[in-house]
């Protein structure tokens, strides 16, 4: 569509379009009140809004991650590194989840296995 094939009707309804409520969907509304929750110093109260998303949602990576950052702040450990693990798996490329992974090993007592996945953030950092 060329813009001077746009009629007025067209931009004024586009404008009347914009003006009205837009329902924000009910799965971005629960991550944003997690990450609201998480910002508060709040893990387990992230994680009660997360929990329908982890049972509909298992696999989506932001649901991991959140889910994985909540786990570790509330130092529910083996939770977060089961996810962590799932997401480097899934994206190697995933630096934030690599370095997740890292710190709960590391706070897990795994300081070998730990120090691989941080020393690979530290290199591409510099």
């Amino acid at each position: 569509m060329r813009y001077d094939d746009i009629t007025d009707d067209q931009i004024a309804a586009f404008i009347d379009s914009e003006s009205r409520p837009r329902q924000v969907p009910e799965e971005t509304r629960r991550l944003r009140d997690a990450e609201e929750m998480l910002a508060l110093k709040d893990p387990l109260g992230a994680l009660q809004f997360l929990a329908p998303l982890l049972r509909d949602h298992p696999d989506h990576p932001d649901v991991m991650l959140l889910a994985a950052r909540a786990y570790f702040k509330s130092a529910q450990l083996n939770r977060a590194l089961e996810l962590s693990e799932k997401m480097v798996e899934a994206n190697p490329a995933d630096f934030y989840a690599r370095r997740l992974l890292g710190r709960t090993l590391q706070r897990l007592g795994r300081a070998d296995e730990a120090r691989g996945h941080l020393r690979m953030i530290d290199e591409i950092a510099e």
